[in-house]
């Protein structure tokens, strides 16, 4: 009995590990570029146009849709993520406190320590993968609001121009001694 109630014990803290862990995408909450209105431009039109924008680029990203795709998959990462490790923890732990100097005493102790550890460490490599998605998403954002904005004939940020070194005039001075 009591080796059961330990058991759940250590089910139960490595699920709220897990879904503690296990992160969640949200959909962009707006542009992370700046983008001026274009010279000229009253201020309650470039609004407007970034209205319009941002529900065009949330559109192009792929919508709510694609932000519970990115979920899902993240918590299907987790916990594949976390069942492998808890697995890969538990053996390795079991086998370290399976020994000559430990008189088989630890091996369960090892297991659960091995099977929290395994759980934690599956349950981040979902939280990674759910940041990386939301990254992304909001990268696709991004692009789309940009030549949305540019397409209204705002400014928005880019490269500078090449310096053309061969058309330069390079002036050497001699210098005497």
């Amino acid at each position: 009995m009591k080796k059961n109630i330990r058991f759940l014990n250590v089910v139960s803290i490595a699920v709220t590990v897990l879904f503690l862990f296990t992160g969640c995408a949200t959909a962009p909450l707006g542009p992370t570029i700046q983008v001026m209105p274009a010279p000229g431009k009253p201020f309650a039109t470039f609004q407007a146009e970034s209205e319009e924008c941002q529900a065009w680029a949330f559109q192009q990203m792929g919508g709510q849709e694609a932000v519970d795709r990115v979920n899902a998959n993240a918590v299907l990462y987790g916990v594949i993520g976390g069942a492998i490790g808890a697995g890969i923890g538990a053996l390795s732990g079991a086998s370290w406190g399976y020994g000559p100097r430990s008189r088989r005493r630890y091996a369960a102790s090892g297991a659960a320590m091995g099977a929290g550890i395994g759980t934690a460490a599956g349950a981040a490599q979902g939280a990674a993968a759910s940041a990386h998605s939301s990254q992304q998403l909001q990268m696709i954002y991004d692009d789309a609001y940009v030549q949305c904005m540019y397409s209204k004939g705002n400014q928005v940020p880019g490269q500078a121009p090449e310096y053309d070194r061969e058309n330069q005039h390079q002036e050497y001075y001699e210098y005497d001694d």
